[in-house]
This record gives structure tokens, sequence and C-alpha cells, in this order.
């Protein structure tokens, strides 16, 4: 859940030190420094990001519950997760996952004074759309408007307002979808780091992809 809270430097560190070990060990880390392809070369073909999401679950994840990124007391939140598949997804594109993209997939800037808890994010500032913003930004795929192209797999980032009035964000995968009888409203399974599960898994609840009180941005890596 992406609140107001921000990381600090060390934290970021250890998480990026400790991926950077686990996908070594795997074999998957070192090709991400090799090869000349562009990005959009490299990302043309299709990407099965939600396969991967599962293999991270039943591997190096096993057993995490949700909290702020800590590798000593195994927690995991839904940016940290979301950025260790896009760390994985690139290395296995033999892409560099560059300081730069994982700022923007983890939403990590500065937003001045504005209270986002209270305020909600900014519709006009394309950073609150976090790994989708990223896709988009670094030419890694593209951004879906149309929710019927949506399918497994495709990233998502949303902010939904509270009954309180207040806001929050939330970061995972499209696991799955489906939509009512007249084919205009939306509903999904995510699959992420949710607190509501206490960790990694698809969620116990339907998340609606339109609406007055939320924000939904969609993206998918590699070919249409």
């Amino acid at each position: 859940m992406i609140t107001s809270r921000k990381y600090g430097f060390n934290e970021r560190k250890k998480m990026r030190l400790f991926l950077r070990r686990i996908l070594t060990v795997c074999g998957i880390f070192a090709v991400a420094f090799g090869g000349s392809a562009t990005i959009r070369e490299a990302t043309r073909t299709s990407v099965d990001a939600l396969s991967v999401a599962h293999e991270l679950d039943n591997g190096v994840f096993h057993g995490w519950s949700y909290g702020a990124y800590s590798s000593a007391e195994k927690h995991l939140d839904c940016t940290s997760f979301i950025s260790a598949v896009m760390d994985t997804i690139l290395a296995r594109l033999n892409i560099t996952y560059t300081p730069e993209i994982r700022r923007d997939v983890m939403i990590i800037h500065s937003f001045h004074d504005r209270d986002i808890i209270q305020e909600g994010p900014d519709p006009a500032d394309p950073r609150f759309a976090g790994v989708v913003y990223a896709i988009e930004k670094y030419d890694l795929g593209t951004r879906i408007t149309d929710m019927s192209q949506v399918r497994p797999g495709d990233f998502i980032q949303y902010w939904k307002q509270r009954s309180d009035g207040t806001w929050f964000g939330h970061a995972s995968l499209i696991e799955s979808l489906h939509s009512d009888n007249t084919g205009n409203i939306y509903k999904a399974r995510i699959f992420g780091s949710h607190r509501s599960t206490d960790g990694i898994a698809v969620s116990n609840f339907e998340l609606l992809l339109s609406g007055k009180d939320r924000l939904v941005y969609i993206g998918r890596i590699g070919g249409e």
C-alpha cells in the first residue's frame, strides 16, 4: 500500500543488494549488463509477467509477509514486489534495471507539500502511475486505456478514496478479469503483496477498474 511514507536510502540500497544477490544465484541478473539491444527491441516479444510474479512468490519470496521492505524480517510491500518482478523481467530481457526506473516504479519522488493521503494523487502528474509511468517513460511497452483490452499479466497501479475521504495507493498485476452483462463494467482479481492477505497472493477482493473514487493505471511490458 502506498501512502505518503518515503523510503530511506539505506533501506532501498539493502533491497537492491538483496535482489541482486538472489538473482545472481538464480543465474538471472548476470545477463542484465550484457548485450546491446534497445529496450523497444528487447520488449517487442510477449512477456509473461504473471508467471514471473508467481515464480518469485514460490521462490525467493516464499513465506514473506506484508510490510515495509525488510530482508531480515521477510517483509514486502506492494511496490517492492512489483519492483522485484520488473527487475527480473528486464534482467531476462538483457536490460539494466536502473535506479531511475526503480524510483519511478516505486513512486519514490518528492511531491513537495502535497498531502497525498488527504488530497489524493494529482491526476495531472504522470508519476502517480508508478509502474505504468515507467513502462511508458522507458519505452518498455504500452499503457492500456481500453478496459476490454486488459489481460492477465498486465501491471496495475491504482489510487482509491476511502469512505472517510482519505486516499491510498496499491500496485500489483492483473490475475483475472471479467465484465458485467453490459460489457462496460470491469472487475479484476489482482496478484501481488497485499495487506489484506498479509503477503503475496491473489486478492480476496474484486477490484472495480473504474469509478469516481479512484484512479486506475494499467500497462503491459512487451509486444501487443
